[in-house]
């Protein structure tokens, strides 16, 4: 029994090992930068539809007291998108 557990032990940390290493080899050679630009530009988002709801909270109006673009969330997700800015280079800078 306690032979087949470490073999079993070994077999998954020779598997956990080679996913992160090849994950490492990836991101050094720019494979996952579009992958982190989309992250990147999801949780940008996802900050603006906070900010949208709490001035919705304070009883603001969309499209009337204030414009979604103008949501500092939105913002920062263009500037990720078009790699511009100070979070435009985020999946160069990390």
């Amino acid at each position: 029994m306690e032979s087949s557990t470490t073999q079993s032990l070994l077999i998954s940390l020779a598997i956990i090992v080679a996913v992160f290493a090849g994950g490492f080899f990836a991101y050094q050679q720019g494979m996952l930068d579009p992958i982190i630009e989309q992250i990147g530009v999801m949780m940008f988002k996802a900050k603006a539809e906070a900010e949208k709801k709490k001035l919705q909270a304070q009883g603001q109006k969309a499209g009337q007291d204030f414009v979604d673009d103008q949501l500092k969330g939105n913002k920062q997700a263009a500037e990720v998108a078009d790699g511009i800015g100070s979070f435009g280079g985020l999946k160069k800078q990390l």
